[in-house]
């Protein structure tokens, strides 16, 4: 009865799972264009867009439990390492994490690899490995690209 009841809660999850995708996607829609062009301009990957769809959902004054903040999940002194101080404007935020990006591409060669330093902090990652956390967050963003390809 127990196994029922968990498979259960694992497909009722994962479709919930797909419509808050959905509903997270609408939601970072109207700053798709903005953040996909400053990526395109800073030749990196597009697929990074769906970093921040996953780290924040698009909603302003975002904030997480550990002090990140913004659209990119930065935590404010990374920000302001990389130029900027307002984590909730859009364009700031965005070349800010394309900044941090390239930083780790420079030390770890995948996207998967980059995900979980952004993550944790390259230092961290390289020290630990990845945190059931930083594979969630890798995870949920291969779900919203599949999500927003179908």
């Amino acid at each position: 009865m127990k196994a029922i009841a968990f498979i259960l809660l694992f497909f009722t999850c994962a479709i919930a799972d797909a419509r808050d995708y959905s509903s997270w996607l609408e939601n970072c829609s109207k700053y798709r264009e903005t953040v996909e062009s400053i990526l395109g301009k800073e030749n990196v990957s597009k697929d990074y867009y769906y970093l921040m769809v996953a780290e924040s959902r698009c909603t302003l004054k975002a904030e997480s439990h550990k002090g990140a903040k913004g659209f990119w999940q930065l935590m404010p002194r990374t920000g302001k390492h990389y130029g900027c101080s307002n984590l909730d404007d859009v364009e700031c935020s965005t070349r800010a994490a394309i900044l941090y990006i390239k930083h780790l591409q420079s030390s770890f060669r995948t996207f998967k690899d980059v995900i979980f330093a952004y993550n944790m902090g390259g230092h961290n990652y390289r020290l630990n490995g990845a945190t059931n956390e930083a594979i969630g967050l890798y995870n949920r963003i291969m779900e919203i690209k599949r999500n927003d390809s179908e």
